[in-house]
């Protein structure tokens, strides 16, 4: 694992984590999640980056955005994890992107909404689940784009090396 990849995946992981909260949402709440772009890059190096730069795009980014320790922290955080432990073990049995991302996606939505019901004692946040799948498919997609812009980045600088 290069420590000084791993620096640079969190920084701009965290840095989009805080732009995106500049991109309007179709719901009140909720973000886009392209910073899970870099999450599942890192799923393709191995399970200790993909949860290194999970984690610490979670805790920097929340850190810079005021969002630290709060529920929608919580939220986040715990769903990051979840995501990026599927993203590798789909990479290790030969997923795709478009596969590895879905189901990072989902697996995020279903345990932010199962964090939130905890936090608010209520089931009723998961009615809010399939609107919350569909939107994260959109992103889910997204990602995919910018994870392999990163991966021909990575691959040209080793080249240049």
């Amino acid at each position: 694992m290069n420590i000084s990849l791993l620096g640079i995946l969190i920084s701009l992981s965290s840095a989009i984590y805080v732009l995106e909260t500049f991109i309007p949402f179709p719901l009140p709440v909720g973000r886009w999640g392209f910073s899970n772009s870099l999450v599942l890059f890192s799923a393709t190096l191995s399970m200790k980056s993909a949860l290194v730069v999970s984690a610490g795009k979670s805790i920097l980014g929340s850190l810079l955005s005021g969002r630290i320790m709060s529920p929608p922290f919580w939220m986040g955080f715990l769903g990051s994890i979840g995501a990026a432990i599927v993203e590798r073990l789909l990479y290790e049995t030969r997923f795709g992107y478009i596969g590895m991302s879905l189901a990072g996606s989902a697996v995020n939505n279903v345990i932010q909404m199962a964090v939130g019901a905890l936090i608010i004692k209520s089931y009723g946040i998961f009615s809010l689940l399939p609107l919350f799948l569909a939107i994260g498919s959109v992103s889910a997609v997204a990602n995919v784009y910018m994870a392999k812009a990163y991966e021909k980045f990575w691959e040209v600088k080793k080249i240049c090396e």
